[in-house]
This record gives C-alpha cells, structure tokens and sequence, in this order.
C-alpha cells in the first residue's frame, strides 16, 4: 500500500461523534447507491492491558463501516463478553445527543451573515470546492455558509457514505448499543460537547488549512481511503500510525495534538486509574488512531506506567458483529 499524504480519510479513526452525527443538523447527506457487495473479514488490531488483579482489551475501530463487514472475532467476542465495564469515546447514541448536535452546529459551524464559504477561498480552491459538493451531490447554497471545519467534516463523512458504509455499523454503534442492553458497566471518555470542541475551538487559520488541505488533494482521496480501510482490515498499525498519525502531524500539528495526543494522555490518566483502583475485566472501543505507534498511544502510555501490555492475535471473525 502507498501512502497518500491526505487529512480527510483519517476522520473515521479520529470522532466518534462526528461521523456518527454530524449530518443531523447541518443538511440531509445523500444516499449511497446501493451495491450487492460480497461479505467479508475483518481482523482489527486489539491489545491487552493488565496488572495483577485486571484485564482490559482495547479495540481500534472504525467508527463507520459497511453493513456487510464481519469483524467480530472469536477474540474480540470473548473480551466483550467477559468485559466488567466497557469504555467508548463518547455517548453518540444518547437521547439528546442529536439535539445537542444540532444546537452546536446550528450556533458555531456557519459564517456570519454576508460571509460564504468560498469567499474565504482563493479562486483555484473555490472553484474545486464547487466541484466537489457538486460529485458528492451535496447543496452548494448549504455548504457556502458553513465554516470551514464545518465543511470539512460534512465533506468527509458524504464522502465516506458514498463508499456505501453506513454510521450505524461502525463497530463503536454496534458494541454501544449492545452493552446497553446488558448488564455492562458503560463508560464515556468525553461529552460530545468536549468531543465538538475540538473542532469549534480551532483558530481560523487552522480551520481553514483543514478544508484547503482536503479541497487541493481531493483528486487522491478515494485511493487513500481504500489503502486506510485495508489496514484497518488487516490490522496493520504500522500503516495506520504513519497514514493517520505521522502525516497528520507533518500537516496540521496543532490538530494532531488537540485530536490524538492530548485525548491519549486524559484517556490513559483515566485506565490507569482504572487499573489501579478498581479489579476485573474491562474493554476500550476507540478510534484506531488512538492506539498505534510507539511513543504517544493509549497502549504505549499505559506500558510506560508499568502495565503489562501485549498484541492479541486475532483469528477469522464469525458471521455475526452482534455480541450476545
């Protein structure tokens, strides 16, 4: 697989909250054409956390998938089942978590009035920004009035729809939905107002550079997003951490740290709290990028903090994403 140096592929990997509601409130996102496409297999990259009286699981996921995408191992069903308590990013499934969504986008992802989109753009930019609402089949008027990061993100996701993956069968709205109709301890990272901050909170430069970013290497982006999902796939977390992590940081280093190395520190503080105050058996469904590379990981923090932290190798999944 070859690399592409893009920012939008990496989003699936990144919020949680983002891909799963960001297009309630701003505009009706276009159907993916359906295809009858053939089942296949997953085998995600999960590692295991521990110390002498527990045992948690992480699991890198995408949080939007193709509905016919089988990822459930008998390795990721068994740290699921025995799972005291189950950690997710955020609670994108809540009841309020749409109005909630819309009240911040509605308040903080559109322009002043008088101001579009495409006139913070040079010409080159806002023409191909045209285009490419134009090929995802979006509304220009709706896009021209939001902000930049706004846009971004209704790019990203319309783009990641049309791949014919659906929010609802990313593996964190599968195992959120199930582990609240069990027994299972759920447990939150963050809110989604403090997940939607990290884009409401950006200075308008780097928001900017988000969309001019993602407009000017559009042309690359459906071959960087297939080699993205493949290692997903394939569990290749050196690819992800160079594809999600390295070129994010080359491109937009404040970004890089406000999405993935600020959150990895909080979320360690919280697991290591966890495992030290607490006993039993626990598994983190969380955005892939969060969990690959050597130095600023989830699993490299907690191995500084003296746990035990091991690869799980994975087998074929079953036929069944559904954990009973």
């Amino acid at each position: 697989m070859k690399g592409k140096k893009l920012v939008i592929s990496r989003i699936n990997c990144l919020l949680a909250a983002v891909v799963t509601l960001i297009s309630i409130p701003t505009l009706t996102l276009a159907q993916a054409p359906a295809e009858e496409e053939a089942i296949t297999y997953a085998t995600p990259a999960v590692w295991r956390v521990s110390d002498a009286d527990s045992d948690y699981f992480l699991l890198g996921t995408f949080h939007i998938l193709p509905p016919n995408l089988h990822w459930r191992t008998d390795e990721i069903a068994e740290a699921y089942d025995n799972a005291d308590i189950v950690y997710f990013e955020v609670d994108a499934d809540a009841p309020d978590a749409a109005s909630k969504t819309l009240n911040i986008m509605m308040t903080q992802g559109f322009n002043a009035p008088g101001t579009t989109l495409s006139s913070l753009l040079d010409d080159h930019d806002a023409q191909k920004l045209r285009e490419i609402v134009g090929e995802l089949s979006l509304p220009f008027a709706a896009v021209d009035t939001m902000r930049p990061w706004n846009a971004f993100l209704a790019l990203s996701v319309q783009f990641i729809i049309n791949q014919g993956f659906e929010p609802g069968s990313g593996v964190d709205s599968v195992l959120l939905k199930n582990a609240k109709l069990s027994d299972k301890e759920v447990r939150f990272f963050e809110t989604l107002e403090e997940q939607l901050s990290l884009f409401t909170g950006l200075d308008p430069e780097t928001e900017k550079m988000l969309l001019t970013v993602t407009i000017r290497d559009w042309d690359e982006q459906q071959a960087a997003f297939d080699d993205l999902y493949e290692a997903w796939v394939s569990g290749d977390t050196e690819f992800l951490d160079v594809e999600m992590n390295e070129v994010l940081r080359e491109q937009a280093p404040i970004v890089y740290d406000r999405l993935i190395v600020d959150r990895n520190i909080t979320w360690a503080d919280e697991l290591e709290a966890a495992l030290r105050n607490e006993s039993g058996t626990g598994l983190v469904a969380v955005g892939a990028a969060h969990l690959v590379g050597d130095e600023q990981s989830v699993p490299a923090l907690l191995k500084k903090r003296g746990f035990d932290v091991s690869r799980v190798v994975i087998g074929q999944p079953a036929n069944d994403n559904t954990p009973q």
